[in-house]
């Protein structure tokens, strides 16, 4: 980040997702845990997402800095004007507007468990919530409200993608049996069956990237497993069932290897 480039108001804390008055500790947090949830997505939507998480954390991570910002932040509020005309008109899209309300520092009565008394406070609004209905996420104790994060297009699965793995799944695991059947299938006892798995779970990984555009999730690797298990039963063609459940210890490194890199 330019260090003459002009700093947004309110805009660095927002894109963190934390409260202004979040410690170190949370910013640092909040940057990782956020940078792991878009993950190495190529959309462009979601590497514009990572670089405005890269210039946010780059400014609130320097203390020196940090205080610039909340200096021009401050700044940025006193100047801005404020009317005190009551509004004339509904809003257009007939939404209503939303009140922020200011709560005390110290114990208070927590807003959604009347009967409780709490200090704690949502690590992104400041808004008091006690241990009943507090949601820990990777960035902190969170409100239900701010802890209803959008899921990252990583892991959002379309219909047609998901037609995309299930033909990479069937054609990539008859392929594969056929390779193990004929090639590998000497080499799918002993020792040797770790190799023979690493490459298998190796090559639908890169299979299911490819048909997917690099899509992670549940639904992913449940394709790649089932390719796997198609891949294994392939070698009831080649040799007997006794036989080939001394492949199960390839499939099993095979779907191991997947899961941990597709989940």
């Amino acid at each position: 980040m330019n260090p003459n480039e002009p700093l947004l108001v309110d805009d660095l804390y927002e894109t963190l997702q934390v409260a202004p008055s979040a410690s170190p500790e949370v910013v640092e947090a909040a940057y990782h845990g956020l940078t792991k949830k878009y993950g190495s997505d190529p959309d462009p939507a979601v590497r514009e997402q990572r670089r405005d998480l890269d210039r946010a954390y780059e400014v609130l991570s320097d203390a020196s800095r940090r205080a610039d910002y909340d200096r021009s932040r401050m700044a940025g509020r006193a100047a801005a004007p404020v009317s005190t005309a009551q509004p004339t008109a509904p809003p257009a899209n007939g939404e209503a507007t939303v009140a922020v309300k200011t709560w005390p520092k110290g114990v208070v009565t927590c807003p959604r468990d009347p009967g409780v008394e709490t200090a704690l406070r949502c690590s992104r609004c400041e808004t008091p919530i006690c241990p009943k209905c507090l949601i820990q996420t990777p960035v902190g104790a969170r409100c239900r409200d701010c802890a209803r994060m959008t899921k990252s297009p990583v892991y959002t699965v379309s219909n047609a993608t998901m037609v995309r793995a299930a033909l990479a799944s069937v054609v990539g695991g008859v392929a594969m049996g056929l390779i193990w059947g004929l090639v590998l299938l000497p080499f799918s006892v002993g020792f040797f069956s770790i190799f023979v798995g690493a490459g298998l779970g190796y090559a639908f990984t890169r299979m299911m990237e490819f048909a997917t555009g690099r899509k992670r999730g549940p639904v992913i690797v449940a394709f790649a497993v089932f390719g796997i298990g198609i891949a294994w039963a392939m070698q009831l063609l080649f040799v007997d069932v006794r036989i080939a459940m001394y492949g199960l210890v390839a499939a099993g490194v095979a779907v191991y290897f997947a899961y941990q890199n597709l989940r």
